[in-house]
């Protein structure tokens, strides 16, 4: 004799296949979140080895002004903010990690709605100052400036920050850790090993 389902069970049934889908596209987005994050972290980590590395080590640098230095600084200011700019982005037409922790509202059997709201809280706290930064300074000529000058510090929280989320909810979907780790194919420093000018 068969026994009728309990209503409990007809929930469980109908919602494995809603999440078995949700988990598919969440997994796909997560992915291309990792491809941003890790760019993000080898950008930090290849700019802080030159100046820890080369130019504090070398005492002709510290003393010098250079345009080169000044563009190498605004660049890198530059792609990094606008990849933190882009990753807590809410635009519903795009793919951030913060656009991610807001579809995961609908999974409550997932994450509690207080973690949710602390993260997203975090992330806006942290990297609010960037993002007002990249719309007034980099995006846009802003006529009406509000923002002022970012400086490293509040750069580097606000990486640190996605990373770490990041890593929370990777895991969390993924049931596996993953460190966000820089590896290069070459040394990024060997350039330095040799004079670039060469003798006229």
């Amino acid at each position: 004799m068969t026994t009728p389902d309990t209503s409990r069970e007809r929930e469980v049934s109908e919602k494995a296949p809603r999440w078995a889908t949700f988990r598919e596209r969440a997994v796909q987005e997560l992915h291309e979140i990792r491809s941003e994050v890790l760019a993000l972290a080898t950008d930090h980590d290849v700019f802080w080895k030159v100046q820890r590395e080369v130019i504090q080590k070398n005492v002709r640098l510290l003393t010098m002004r250079s345009a080169f230095f000044d563009m190498m600084n605004d660049a890198y200011v530059h792609a990094a903010a606008s990849r933190v700019r882009r990753l807590v982005d809410q635009d519903h037409r795009t793919i951030s990690l913060t656009r991610f922790l807001n579809t995961l509202t609908t999974c409550p059997d997932l994450v509690s709605a207080d973690q949710l709201r602390k993260d997203l809280e975090e992330l806006n706290v942290t990297c609010g100052k960037v993002k007002a930064f990249v719309d007034q300074f980099v995006a846009h000529h802003d006529r009406n400036r509000s923002s002022t000058v970012l400086i490293h510090r509040e750069l580097n929280e606000a990486i640190e920050s996605v990373v770490c989320i990041f890593k929370k909810y990777y895991r969390l979907l993924n049931h596996s850790d993953l460190d966000v780790v820089v590896s290069y194919l070459e040394e990024p420093l060997s350039i330095f090993r040799f004079s670039w000018l060469s003798e006229s």
